[in-house]
């Protein structure tokens, strides 16, 4: 290789790695307004052959549609959020220190054990100063978690306000930077580089597609069902439970699987049932219905690899990864079976994770 193809490469990596340094504070609204650019691009088609092909009309247009039906309801979400939370955190810190917990009869009828754990809680739980103490040591680390919360917020209305700037410009120039891209594809990998772009497209969509539709699904049949049994701040509650479903193994049980348990605990044994059924019955197989539907059926991945990107996105990008992680996995995927077929392996590509 030549001398100045050499210099050359060297100062493309050294102004790539400068320039993700630059980018790297914006990185995440940067890539959510990537994502919502792409999965809505279809009805941003739409908007421009109505708007008679003129860019900078179709894409405000695009970004306003989407701004008040997304944004305006996260917003409202956020403010009833910071609310909800100083709310929890007064009557967590005024109701269990002045109230006894008293078992109901189901658990202290129970032989053996029932008698132990009334005990137990009789001589811990119901001793006013030890109760208010350990109250306050569990506390003390949600007043931590809380400040950094509504801190959190302000900080996300600020990165709101960067996605909604960065995908007009997506919107509007988003076809010429695809161009630009496939045109790289095609250097590095010559003419099958359309046909890894196509595949990466439609994994793209629907693995993104998949992920926010199932997760605000149960979010929001969990939430229906806090304000419907009278379980606590349902916009909070179904806020979290939407953001565990989009973990794996642990998913919305986290949420309502111990709320449950506390009524039961709590003598509210039809509640604590009627929440756990609902868990169980409901939103539960919410996920197992349309995450299989909207990603494995559209793009023959194999639902472990989304798994799997999920976690691995969660512990490298944070909540971000959430998507990226998944989408990385699924595109590697993708473009893998894409150069199988390529090859005309078939007994290969028809193996793991394809269609029989």
């Amino acid at each position: 290789m030549p001398n100045r193809q050499i210099f050359g490469l060297v100062l493309l990596g050294v102004m790539v790695w400068l320039g993700f340094v630059v980018v790297k504070p914006f990185l995440t609204p940067l890539v959510w307004a990537a994502i919502l650019a792409y999965v809505t691009g279809p009805y941003h088609v739409r908007i421009r052959r109505v708007c008679g092909n003129r860019p900078s009309l179709a894409a405000t247009i695009a970004t306003l549609v989407l701004m008040v039906v997304l944004v305006v309801p996260v917003s409202f979400l956020l403010i009833r959020l910071q609310s909800e939370l100083a709310d929890a955190y007064r009557d967590l810190s005024t109701k269990y220190t002045s109230q006894p917990l008293v078992l109901p009869k189901v658990v202290t009828n129970i032989p053996i054990l029932g008698p132990a754990l009334d005990e137990a809680v009789t001589q811990v739980w119901n001793d006013p100063e030890l109760r208010k103490q350990q109250v306050k040591e569990w506390l003390e680390p949600w007043v931590r978690e809380l400040a950094g919360i509504i801190g959190q917020i302000g900080r996300t209305f600020a990165q709101l306000a960067i996605m909604t700037v960065t995908l007009f410009f997506f919107y509007r120039d988003g076809d010429r930077v695809l161009e630009q891209i496939r045109g790289g594809l095609r250097k590095v990998a010559g003419e099958p580089a359309d046909q890894y772009f196509n595949a990466v497209g439609d994994t793209t969509q629907a693995v993104v597609f998949g992920l926010i539709v199932s997760a605000l699904a149960q979010g929001l049949i969990a939430g229906i069902g806090y304000a419907f049994i009278g379980v606590g701040p349902p916009i909070l509650l179904g806020a979290l439970t939407a953001v565990t479903a989009l973990v794996p193994f642990l998913g919305t049980v986290a949420v309502w699987g111990p709320i449950g348990l506390w009524l039961l605990f709590s003598d509210r044994i039809g509640t604590g049932f009627a929440l756990l059924a609902w868990g169980t019955f409901i939103v539960n197989p919410t996920d197992n219905i349309l995450k299989p539907l909207l990603i494995s059926n559209a793009t023959d991945v194999p639902l472990v690899i989304v798994l799997f990107g999920v976690m691995g996105g969660l512990l490298a990008f944070g909540l971000v990864g959430l998507f990226l992680g998944p989408l990385i996995l699924a595109v590697l995927f993708a473009i893998w079976r894409q150069w199988l077929a390529e090859d005309g392996d078939s007994s290969r590509s028809s193996g793991f994770g394809s269609k029989q």
